[in-house]
C-alpha cells in the first residue's frame, strides 16, 4: 500500500498594497479662456473648470443665457480656476 500524498499548500506572499492617487485637475486660466472664446457658446469651458454637469447643461440649453453668461464668464474664469486649484495661482 502506498502512502497518500499530502496536498501542497502555497504560502501567500504578503506584498505591500500600493494605492495610486489621481492627479488633481488643475485648470489653466489661459486654456479656459481659449475654450471660452472658441467653444464658449456650448459651455465647454464649464466642464474644463470643473463647475459641474448641471451648470454645463443649463448653459447648453440656454446658449449661455443668450450670450449674457458668456460675457460674464469673461470675468469669472480666473476666480473659478483659482477655486479649483485651492487658491493657488498656476501660470502655464
Amino acid at each position: 500500500m502506498q502512502p497518500q500524498q499530502q496536498p501542497h499548500y502555497v504560502q501567500a506572499v504578503h506584498q505591500p498594497m500600493v494605492m495610486a492617487q489621481h492627479a488633481q485637475h488643475r485648470p489653466s486660466a489661459i486654456l479656459a479662456y481659449v475654450l471660452w472664446f472658441f467653444l464658449g457658446l456650448f459651455g465647454i469651458h464649464h466642464l474644463y473648470m470643473g463647475r459641474g454637469v448641471g451648470v454645463w447643461l443649463l448653459s447648453l440649453v440656454t446658449l449661455q443665457g443668450f450670450g449674457l453668461w458668456w460675457l460674464i464668464d469673461l470675468f469669472l474664469i480666473p476666480s473659478s480656476c483659482s477655486k479649483v486649484r485651492g487658491g493657488m495661482v498656476v501660470v502655464r
